[in-house]
């Protein structure tokens, strides 16, 4: 069956999101050039990374536009500081620019609102991440006519929360299968002592970001482990220039990197060069276990996690309450590596599902979505 048809990729959450799905909509507009594929973003980095994609996967045909926000969002940000307050008036302004659009497809919960906007066409969701912390209802899911995530656990997790079933299909780690096949980097440092990542989770209520300074620290006393401070990229998207200054002041060279909003944070730079993971929340755990390695966590809150699904990943290493243990903890965690290997592997697997072929996969069922006949189906 042939349609001409153009599919609108959007994304507003920042440049981290843009390997999550950019590969599918690269792949769509390779192999159907009936297919118009348009990219949409409001901000220089996340259209400099769509670009990125669509050169090395030669997708030359999909387009990316850069759009301006709204006055209403610029004033939102600037009276609050925070960025993503400016969303509600920005989606607004996409609505309206892509009313001739068939289909409009995110990586984010967000774009939910456009129904909320009038959108009564196809609203589709790839998950990003697929790590274990989960908002407590998924409602916004209910917005979209069909939802790809990476693997098993996300379509428990959905089907769980009242989701219909119809609307789910896993896909595998669309970023993981992007990026398997790229070169691995420089050496980050010019010595051969191990290397820590610490990635800590932006979201505060339960990230050990508040413990960063005193981590950063524990390391600096010592020479054993090389150290790359990488939080989640949105955990500083609000900082000022004389506060990113003074954490910037905090490496060392040679022996501690603190990167606060490089991609390397999310290209998997430093995951790929780590030895270890340290860390608390984030789904960036499961990109490093792709190669099983020790790994340990901070338990900033004394959260009661052992039988908290959404602490699963913790099981896969060692725990520890703060910094005054930091080392110790992460000793254990080489120590103990060699009995978790398997429950590791097992963990990728049911997160990130066969990743190999996932953009592929993804495109294609994609494309079976609008040629569906059943009572969800995709009407054009």
């Amino acid at each position: 069956m042939t349609f001409s048809k153009n599919l609108a990729f959007v994304f507003i959450g920042g440049e981290h999101q843009v390997l999550h799905l950019a590969p599918v909509a690269a792949a769509i507009s390779l192999r159907h050039p009936n297919i118009a594929v348009e990219c949409i973003c409001a901000d220089e980095r996340t259209a400099t990374a769509l670009l990125k994609v669509a050169e090395t996967m030669g997708a030359g045909t999909m387009k990316v536009t850069q759009i301006t926000w709204p006055w209403a969002s610029r004033m939102a940000a600037r009276l609050t500081g925070i960025q993503s307050s400016a969303k509600g008036p920005l989606l607004a302004k996409i609505r309206w620019l892509l009313r001739n659009s068939h289909a409009i497809i995110v990586p984010e919960r967000t774009s939910a609102a456009l129904r909320c906007l009038g959108w009564r066409r196809p609203l589709i969701h790839f998950r990003h991440g697929a790590g274990d912390r989960a908002p407590s209802s998924e409602v916004r899911l209910r917005a979209f006519d069909f939802i790809f995530v990476a693997g098993q656990k996300d379509i428990e997790r959905a089907v769980a929360q009242g989701i219909d079933r119809k609307k789910l299909s896993a896909v595998g780690y669309i970023k993981m299968d992007y990026l398997r096949t790229m070169p691995a980097g420089s050496r980050l440092f010019d010595n051969d002592r191990p290397i820590v990542v610490y990635n800590p989770h932006f979201d505060r209520s339960i990230s050990s970001i508040s413990l960063a300074r005193d981590v950063i620290a524990r390391f600096r006393e010592q020479e054993r482990f090389n150290l790359i401070f990488a939080p989640h990229i949105r955990a500083f998207e609000n900082l000022d220039a004389v506060s990113r200054a003074k954490w910037q002041k905090l490496s060392e060279p040679g022996h501690i990197i603190v990167d606060l909003d490089s991609p390397r944070l999310f290209d998997m730079t430093y995951t790929r060069a780590a030895s270890i993971y340290l860390g608390d929340m984030s789904s960036q755990l499961y990109e490093f276990l792709t190669t099983p390695r020790p790994v340990a966590f901070l338990n900033a809150h004394g959260a009661n996690w052992k039988d908290d699904s959404r602490y699963a990943g913790w099981h896969l290493g060692e725990v520890g309450s703060g910094t005054d243990d930091v080392l110790d903890v992460i000793d254990r965690a080489f120590a103990r590596h060699p009995e978790r290997v398997q429950k590791q592997s097992e963990a990728v697997a049911l997160a990130f599902g066969d990743y190999e072929g996932a953009i592929t996969r993804a495109a294609g069922q994609l494309r079976q979505a609008f040629n569906r006949r059943d009572p969800l189906s995709v009407r054009f």
